[in-house]
């Protein structure tokens, strides 16, 4: 019940009122590496799972909830303090932009730009990182084709009708039967393979809409529609400003939708202390399919560690010293603002996100396993990030 409530009402609240409050679309353009180098370093994460998954022997299933640990941290939660408590140190100075730069102001900018990260995070968290867990469907009818193809089927003494025009027209009809179709019948074959013709367009067309919605509806979760929903508001500045301008209905509403989002990190965090605090043998057994031993699973919790704090930050910083060096143009702040960079070697180091065990609820499986992954990596992720 609490990860129905988290990932249906509560989530979407917490996405749309951050998205929306922090990013504009001025910033949206100017920062747009930053997107695609979160889907460049979450391709590496993906990467590492599989490679270290399949030498490692893990569970296909098991190998996927690791993939989805690597790939998406958590900076909704973890990134503002952070960020906050480094802006509150006097040893921050380094990180001003120019002498007119203030400690709050640059904890502005990169709440701001964590933001940015923080949306492409999420859009992708809940679609994506959906899609590679949520087990795959067996093909309906033995893979044959559900759509019924019209077939033009002819007898001994008569050849089908569509065969028999291009025939006769093609003059490889012998005389005998061409001669035996007149006009009439021609007439009334052609009437016939045009009525036809249509309702198989028009079934085809179904069936490939059908395939395309099939693998677009699960990517369409509620936390993802809040996120697309925030991304339209920020693209249209007058509609933004109508919706946080104080003293307005419409303020009221969005008011409304970051209180409840306020909500949903302590409702997350009572879902996971419930799960840790589930006894091991009340879980399934090793004849379940989402069974996995407690041997694989610490081989499963060290891949995700190594792929989280040391595989992402190293080619996280590795990526922005290079831009840095080389192409300077492809990101022009990152070289006026430090902050930027601060932010992204942070954003890389965070811990797997929260909402793990919430995905992992909702699917009915390795629940137990993602509450393991989750408590290593944030017993292990506050030494992780203090030394990096």
């Amino acid at each position: 019940l609490l990860a129905d409530v988290s990932i249906s009402i509560l989530t979407p609240a917490l996405l749309f009122a951050k998205i929306t409050k922090s990013l504009d679309r001025q910033m949206l353009g100017e920062l747009w590496l930053v997107p695609v180098l979160y889907v460049v370093l979450g391709l590496v994460g993906l990467a590492w799972t599989r490679w270290g998954g399949q030498l490692l022997r893990l569970p296909d299933g098991f190998r996927r909830l690791c993939s989805v640990a690597v790939f998406f941290s958590n900076v909704n939660i973890m990134l503002i303090p952070i960020i906050q408590g480094i802006a509150a140190s006097p040893d921050s100075r380094f990180l001003l932009r120019d002498q007119g730069d203030t400690p709050d102001a640059m904890a502005d900018r990169s709440i701001a730009y964590g933001m940015i990260i923080a949306a492409m995070n999420n859009l992708l968290r809940w679609s994506v990182g959906v899609a590679i867990m949520t087990p795959s469907r067996s093909k309906i009818g033995n893979g044959r084709n559900t759509v019924d193809s019209f077939e033009l089927v002819g007898t001994a003494d008569q050849p089908p009708p569509a065969q028999l025009i291009n025939a006769r027209h093609d003059g490889l009809l012998a005389p005998t039967a061409a001669s035996a179709v007149t006009g009439e019948e021609t007439s009334q074959i052609l009437s016939m393979t045009r009525s036809h013709s249509k309702p198989v367009a028009d079934k085809r067309w179904v069936a490939l809409l059908k395939v395309v919605w099939g693998a677009i509806s699960p990517c369409l979760t509620p936390p993802m529609c809040s996120v697309l929903a925030a991304m339209f508001v920020v693209l249209l500045p007058p509609l933004q400003r109508a919706l946080l301008e104080k003293g307005t209905y419409a303020f009221s509403i969005w008011t409304s939708i970051e209180t409840c989002g306020e909500a949903c990190v302590p409702v997350t965090l009572l879902a996971l202390g419930g799960q840790l605090g589930i006894p091991r043998d009340a879980k399934p057994i090793e004849a379940s399919a989402s069974y996995v031993s407690e041997h694989k699973q610490s081989l499963g919790v060290a891949l995700v560690l190594v792929g989280r704090f040391l595989v992402a930050p190293v080619f996280t910083c590795g990526a922005l010293l290079v831009i840095y060096q080389y192409a300077p143009w492809l990101a022009p702040l990152l070289r006026s603002d430090p902050a930027l960079f601060l932010t992204l070697a942070i954003a890389s180091a965070t811990p797997p996100a929260i909402s793990l065990l919430t995905v992992a609820q909702k699917l009915g499986m390795y629940e137990n396993e993602a509450a393991n992954i989750l408590s290593w990596a944030y017993a292990i992720g506050v030494v992780a990030l203090a030394a990096e």
